[in-house]
């Protein structure tokens, strides 16, 4: 039975297939498999190509005949490819490492077909690779076309082994179909004709909204930028909305101090507002607030040169005139009405506010006494031609010759006196003896 089974047709060949033969057999595929194993198997990745990531129109509206710019942004849409590594003898599909190969593309020209519009400057030619996700711009200088009208220049972008782009381009040349419809705030201000430093301010301001649509939150903030400007009602006001046409009167007082510049003096007004999509807007305005200076022109004493003139000697008067007033009192003049001789007019000039100016007469006492006098002075401002006057009195030492007449009267008859009792009153002498 043994031998018979021995003997049969095949049997070498299973032998050798299960003995060491076979074994080499067996390697050979495992062989194969590990040399597959360690070679790199890229991903597959698209083509490079790039995109125009967004444009720029400059100006957004041309006028027929104007000059402008398109400032195309071009973008490389790739991303980085993987390549996946295996770097031994690995079960199954897994691959041991994974490197990362950058897809540049290059840009071979870059042109604006016109289409309607004048390209000035010629295309871009070999601008250089982009890396994945890298942009770069590129900007063309356009004329608009004499008609108005809505125009579509085409970018051309061609690329060196991939795909090339084109792209529309919207250039609005004096059409209204960008403007979008928004409120528009206009602002009326009602401010005096003049304020005189230190006095109180009365202002208001009518908000309208002479827009296309509704504004709303609004708020005006008001702020004085002259520190001696205070205000004398609250500086922040709210408005809920205004509709198109619709006006709101705001009403303002402020307060000033003497020395408030003479001159325009600004408050600003900071007025925010919301569109009807929620953006928001803000516009500063300003009230000038026109300040006239005005001179109060006032006698503050009267001198005399000596004190008391002497009838018949020359002395001095000197009024001095002061200015209380908030400016420059100009042209000032004073004049003298009283009954002594000399001169009667004197010529001050110029008088600052919070100063003061002698006015200087050269006379000669005629009479003693009290003697009235009156003091006219004139002048200008910035409000014209002002006059004031004063009425004061001048004492004079009394004549020196009367009292001594009277004095020489009085001795005369002492002495007469004394004679008559001597000779006739005396006692002791008999009457008619």
């Amino acid at each position: 039975m043994h031998a018979l089974g021995t003997n049969r047709p095949g049997y070498e060949v299973r032998k050798q297939i299960a003995g060491k033969p076979v074994g080499h057999f067996l390697i050979l595929p495992a062989i194969l498999a590990m040399l597959l194993s360690i070679i790199a198997v890229p991903v597959t990745a698209a083509d490079p190509t790039v995109i125009v990531d967004g444009y720029t129109v400059t100006p957004a509206v041309l006028m027929p005949g104007d000059t402008g710019t398109i400032t195309l942004t071009i973008k490389n849409t790739a991303q980085a490819a993987t390549e996946k590594e295996n770097s031994g003898i690995v079960m199954g599909s897994t691959f041991a490492s994974t490197r990362s190969t950058d897809i540049n593309v290059y840009i071979e020209n870059v042109h604006l077909d016109e289409n309607g519009i004048e390209v000035i400057n010629d295309d871009f030619d070999r601008i250089g690779e982009l890396g994945p996700g890298q942009s770069v711009q590129v900007t063309f200088v356009i004329k608009a076309p004499a008609k108005s009208g809505i125009y579509f220049p085409e970018a051309w972008i061609d690329v060196k082994d991939g795909r090339s782009t084109r792209y529309p381009v919207l250039v609005n040349v004096n059409t209204g179909i960008a403007n979008q419809k928004k409120p528009s705030l206009a602002i009326t201000k009602n401010l005096p004709a003049s304020v005189t430093p230190g006095d109180d301010i009365a202002a208001g301001i009518m908000i309208e909204n002479t827009g296309l649509t509704r504004a709303d939150d609004i708020s005006v903030v008001v702020d004085p930028t002259v520190k001696s400007i205070a205000l004398a009602s609250t500086g922040r006001y709210y408005i809920a909305s205004l509709e198109p046409g619709e006006i709101s009167a705001i009403s303002l007082r402020f307060a000033s101090d003497r020395d408030t510049p003479v001159g325009i003096n600004p408050v600003s007004l900071a007025i925010t507002y919301n569109n009807i999509d929620g953006t928001n807007e803000r516009q500063t305005e300003t009230l000038g607030i026109p300040f006239r200076g005005k001179a109060d022109i006032a006698v503050s004493s009267v001198t005399t040169d000596p004190t008391r003139p002497v009838p018949g000697s020359p002395f001095t008067l000197v009024v001095r005139v002061e200015n209380t007033g908030t400016d420059r009192a100009t042209s000032v003049r004073a004049s003298l009405d009283s009954g002594f001789t000399g001169t009667n007019e004197a010529f001050i000039g110029s008088i600052d506010k919070d100063s003061d100016a002698p006015a200087i007469f050269y006379l000669q006492a005629t009479k003693d006494g009290t003697v009235p006098a009156k003091i006219s002075i004139s002048y200008h401002d910035e409000f014209g031609s002002h006059r004031v006057n004063e009425t004061t009195t001048i004492m004079t030492a009394p004549n020196s010759v009367l009292p001594l007449v009277i004095v020489l009267i009085f001795i005369l008859f002492a002495i007469a006196g004394a004679v008559y009792w001597y000779y006739r009153i005396r006692p002791g002498k008999g009457n008619g003896n």
